[in-house]
């Protein structure tokens, strides 16, 4: 079964730029680790300046192995704190519906 996990943040207004970068050498930094290399979605309309990072898993159990690597590795951590989030992340996982087949 496919899980998403869902991370949505309010960057600091006037960091957005910023953020950016920071968020691309986050993301960059995953790749070379072969970690999920989440997608980025930036608001259009509603909070000003709310992200979404979307992580696609295999599975629930992939998903833990890799945060229990994540919350192993210091530089993981050092790179996540330079993206300027004003308060709190949220955390939503969802895991994928499969609708049985008509027969």
């Amino acid at each position: 079964m496919a899980v998403e996990l869902h991370v949505d943040g309010v960057v600091k207004l006037g960091q957005f730029g910023e953020f950016l970068k920071a968020a691309e050498r986050w993301r960059e930094f995953r790749r070379h680790r072969g970690w999920c290399v989440p997608r980025l979605l930036a608001g259009l309309s509603g909070t000003m300046n709310l992200v979404r990072f979307i992580f696609r898993y295999d599975s629930l159990a992939g998903y833990e192995r890799e945060e229990q690597l994540v919350a192993q590795d210091p530089e993981y951590v050092r790179l996540a704190m330079l993206m300027s989030f004003d308060g709190r992340l949220e955390f939503t996982i969802f895991k994928e519906h499969e609708t049985p087949a008509a027969g």
